[in-house]
This record gives C-alpha cells, structure tokens and sequence, in this order.
C-alpha cells in the first residue's frame, strides 16, 4: 500500500490533473497534450520525424537523441533502439565518428515508432496500478500499467542501459545465486 501511495505522489509531481477544470476535455502542458481520456504528444513535439536517417555528427545525434529521451515515455523498449547509437556519442580525436548501416537502420525504427506513439492512461487514485519491470545483463526496462475491468493501460515506460560497473554487480550475483544452489 505504502508503494501505490508513492508512485502515487510521483505521478502527481509530473501530471497537474487538478489543471483540467468541469467542462473542459483536455488542457496543454509543456509537449503534451493532457485528455480525461489519456495522454499524447501535441503534434510539434513529434519533430524526430524531421530528422534525416544518416545523422552527419556527433551533435546531430545528441539533439535525435535529445527528441527520443523527451518522447521516451510513449515508447516500449526503448533502449533496444538507442543502444546501437549511444556509442558513436563517446566520440573521440583516436576514436572518429563513424555512421554505419546499423545506425541508419535504428534512425528509422525510432522515427517509425515516434509516428505511432500509443495514448497513455491517467492514473487515478481508486485505480490499481502495476509496475512491470524486467532485465538483462545490459539494460533494464519498466512500464506502469493501469489496470482496468477491460484489461491493462500503460501509464508510462521506462528504461536504459547499465554502466559497465553495473552490469558486472550481474555477474557477481549470479556467481554467489549459483554457489548458493550448489550447496
């Protein structure tokens, strides 16, 4: 109960509800447009679609990025899509800029889906809210799920990719879960 009442209290921090006024069916926060009927982005935020599918550096790639991470919450998995992308940002004098098929392939994928971003549902405080979460060696992902007498809505995704040392807290736990069993 204690963990429904916090996740509770973030998503009021992100989410003014008390903004949409009797009589009034939606109202604008900044990049979003806010319906008693879910959440969506206003239509100029979706600008990703602007973007050619080979970026010419490292500082194009930061503002694709920067679009991806801002409309990150509408999009499942979304660090399968960056993680091909995400290395050509460690950019160095030994270590050139280098696009490659991959990158333009992962470009397009991300436009695709940012062209069919689904609603998200508003949580309210009577609803029943689940968060899912799952991970591997490498990156992690969660989704908030309203549920509903129909099914589920999400509410909101989230996810990434561990750092190097993270990843190896991995490797050790397996090593002890094993030994563990072993005995």
């Amino acid at each position: 109960m204690e963990d429904k009442k916090d996740m509770q209290m973030i998503i009021k921090e992100h989410i003014n509800l008390s903004l949409i006024e009797p009589g009034i069916s939606a109202y604008n926060s900044p990049g979003f447009l806010v319906r008693n009927h879910g959440i969506e982005l206003q239509e100029h935020i979706v600008e990703i679609r602007n973007f050619p599918d080979i970026l010419k550096d490292k500082k194009h790639l930061q503002s694709f990025l920067g679009v991806v991470n801002f409309v990150g919450i509408f999009i499942k998995d979304l660090a399968k899509y960056r993680k091909d992308v995400r290395p050509l940002l460690k950019e160095t004098e030994s270590a050139k800029w280098k696009w490659e098929e991959i990158h333009t392939q992962r470009v397009r994928e991300l436009k695709q889906v940012c062209n069919n971003l689904p609603k998200l549902a508003i949580p309210q405080d009577e609803d029943e809210l689940v968060v899912y979460t799952d991970a591997n060696y490498y990156r992690w992902a969660a989704v908030l799920m309203k549920m509903t007498t129909i099914g589920e809505e999400a509410c909101r995704y989230t996810g990434g990719l561990f750092t190097e040392q993270q990843a190896q807290v991995w490797h050790i736990k397996e090593r002890v879960l094993c030994s563990l069993e072993g005995f």
